[in-house]
């Protein structure tokens, strides 16, 4: 039996797992979580109801870190590095705080810091992309692993949903569009 990904097509959290998963066989379950009754049937594959969610035979694995850990294990590669997790954790502090940006516009909100739920998120946002940027320059994305594909999927999903302006990360900008050329990128392109 193959393994199934279920997931959302512009989430950055389900496309880093698809690029992770390229050349190996998968299928691929769209999930629409604005959906009443698709929300409902996920529930039974997923009981934290998060995506993405990873069906291998009878092993079904939750979390993108998970999932990552576990196609790693599987192609025999080595546990990531303290380095490159660090770099993923900056880069999901700034996708989960943009998750959190996002999901009050959809939800009518006034997203702004007079909120302390938006005010933290809008502080995080640029102290961890501050970072990331020095950690581009000195070469932390130059090389095709979990880091990198974590930048991409952030950057382009946030653009793709018009949520942050990046141009004053110049080093981010660059380090994602030097893998542009990768046919994984442009395959699981947000939609």
């Amino acid at each position: 039996m193959s393994m199934t990904l279920y997931g959302s097509l512009p989430s950055p959290y389900v496309r880093r797992i698809r690029m992770l998963l390229e050349g190996v066989d998968y299928h691929f379950e769209p999930v629409e979580l604005y959906q009443d009754d698709t929300r409902a049937a996920f529930a039974q594959v997923s009981p934290i109801r998060k995506l993405p969610v990873l069906v291998d035979g009878e092993q079904t694995v939750l979390d993108s870190h998970v999932i990552c850990d576990y196609v790693r294990r599987k192609q025999g590669l080595d546990p990531l590095s303290i380095d490159e997790l660090n770099l993923v954790s900056a880069v999901d502090a700034v996708n989960d705080s943009l998750i959190v940006v996002f999901m009050g516009q959809r939800s009518g909100l006034e997203v702004s810091s007079d909120l302390l739920m938006f005010k933290l998120q809008l502080e995080r946002i640029p102290d961890s992309l501050a970072w990331l940027n020095e950690q581009a320059k000195k070469g932390a994305f130059k090389d095709w692993g979990m880091a990198t594909i974590s930048l991409i999927s952030l950057l382009d999903w946030s653009e793709f949903r018009n949520l942050y302006d990046f141009s004053a990360y110049p080093a981010l900008l660059a380090a994602r569009d030097a893998h542009r050329g990768r046919a994984i990128v442009g395959e699981t392109f947000p939609q």
